[in-house]
């Protein structure tokens, strides 16, 4: 165990060195046993991951070094904890097929294998973690079901069906259209709530969110409505909402519309060059408690910072003036909204995002995989969230809003992304990042090639 204090309540809290152990690291990934309050650190080389396992205090708990599976297996789509073993879940690239690596740290063995489990005429969907169960949702072809495959400490998982009645969903002409018609047209994220993430996640236009054993997704597929479709993991019971935008003169090609969930509101956006509508109804009524309309040559009066335009290839950062500026930007497929609460306030951003280039996927292979590597922050949240929020390119502004969702005056707090992407920066060669949340505090893991050594710092929230 080792600590350091950095600037700003910054502390370092674990250091592992190289030394005999490994040579390089490509990649870093962790996990909280939310039963137990211990952590897993995993540290991935060339062939090879090492666990470590730590109690809440950062006292070591164990080592054990598991071989890769096959180099098909791309992405970790999430994890089951038994005590001290931690099993870890691999897809392939296509979400066919699966396998496991397993570290049992109580008798210091591992075991990597590809599972029988495979997914056949079927879309994969995601996976999420509930109840020490990890849930793989799948959606068959020609289907309005999505199948719930839950695997709690077997290998073999018990299958779960949803169904969807056929008028459930309808495209714009209220003609009944498939759930994996939607889904195949559709780009998808998971949100981690009470965390900033940002506008390059929140902007895909099909959504999954828990909280608790509730599951709940919304589709932006059609530009004039939002589904917001909910399902329980323990009784598997369904509803599905549907709630319009507000209307245009007529919703334009050139016309965006996103949303999203949170404390069983909508939040919905939709904006071409000329206007922008920003609404939040109530679920699942659907009764309109705000809205927010503004022209182009408008101000924008609800905002708290200025039009703030980042991650450009000539400009890092620039502000822009005029509101007709930021319709012209915002107005495209990557338009978004992302809600974080602090202390009873709503800190609503609203702009459009893409994803930087090459480089910033170099710099972000720490949180979602060198070439060759293993994609793990496909399974961590918060590391999609934070990988997302460093290296996207955005056009935003964000407002802070009360209870009710009046404007409020004052500055936008910073968050603990912003003080970890700012030890980033500072840390000369810091790479293989992580980032995970321990009681109230997030943590920070990144790796030094130079030094062979890998650390991590804890930041309060």
């Amino acid at each position: 165990m080792f600590f350091y204090t950095f600037m700003n309540g910054q502390e370092e809290v674990i250091q592992i060195n190289g030394d005999d152990k490994f040579n390089t690291i490509k990649q870093s990934f962790s996990i909280v046993d939310e039963k137990s309050g211990n952590f897993f650190v995993f540290l991935e080389d060339s062939d090879r991951v090492y666990g470590f396992l730590y109690d809440e205090n950062y006292n070591t708990l164990g080592n054990v070094i598991c071989p890769d599976l096959s180099s098909k297996f791309k992405s970790i789509i999430g994890y089951t904890i038994e005590d001290k073993k931690v099993t870890l879940f691999m897809n392939t690239l296509n979400g066919r097929s699966y396998g496991a690596m397993i570290f049992d740290f109580e008798k210091s063995i591992s075991q990597a294998k590809e599972l029988d489990f495979k997914l056949r005429g079927e879309t994969y969907l995601d996976a999420v973690y509930y109840n020490n169960t990890l849930h793989v949702l799948s959606v068959p072809k020609r289907s309005s079901q999505i199948n719930i495959y839950s695997f709690k400490n077997t290998l073999t998982p018990i299958v779960n069906k949803v169904k969807f009645e056929e008028q459930a969903l309808l495209d714009r002409n209220d003609r009944p259209i498939r759930l994996s018609e939607i889904v195949s047209r559709s780009t998808i994220s998971q949100i981690e709530l009470n965390t900033p993430n940002s506008l390059e996640l929140t902007s895909k236009d099909f959504k999954i969110y828990r909280r608790g054993s509730l599951v709940s997704i919304t589709s932006d597929h059609f530009k004039e409505y939002t589904y917001v479709i909910k399902f329980d993991l323990d009784s598997f019971k369904q509803t599905v909402e549907k709630v319009a935008q507000r209307e245009f003169d007529g919703f334009q090609m050139s016309t965006y519309s996103n949303s999203f969930l949170l404390d069983n509101k909508l939040f919905q956006i939709a904006s071409n060059s000329d206007e922008l509508q920003f609404q939040i109804a109530e679920i699942p009524s659907g009764k309109i408690i705000k809205k927010i309309a503004v022209t182009d040559d408008e101000q924008l009066e609800f905002k708290n910072t200025p039009i703030i335009q980042e991650g450009g290839d000539f400009d890092s950062y620039r502000e822009l003036e005029k509101t007709n500026q930021f319709l012209r930007k915002i107005s495209n497929e990557g338009i978004g909204l992302s809600i974080y609460k602090q202390n009873g306030i709503y800190e609503i951003t609203m702009g459009s995002a893409t994803e930087k280039p090459s480089n910033a996927m170099i710099i972000g292979g720490a949180l979602g995989g060198l070439a060759g590597g293993i994609i793990a922050a496909s399974f961590n949240n918060l590391n999609s969230t934070y990988n997302g929020y460093k290296n996207t390119k955005s056009v935003r502004i964000t407002g802070l809003f009360d209870k009710d969702f009046n404007h409020l005056e004052g500055s936008i707090s910073e968050n603990p992304f912003d003080r970890i992407k700012t030890a980033f920066e500072n840390t000369k060669g810091a790479t293989a990042e992580t980032i995970f949340k321990l009681n109230e505090s997030f943590i920070w893991g990144h790796y030094n090639r130079k030094e062979n050594s890998y650390r991590l710092v804890k930041f309060s929230e």
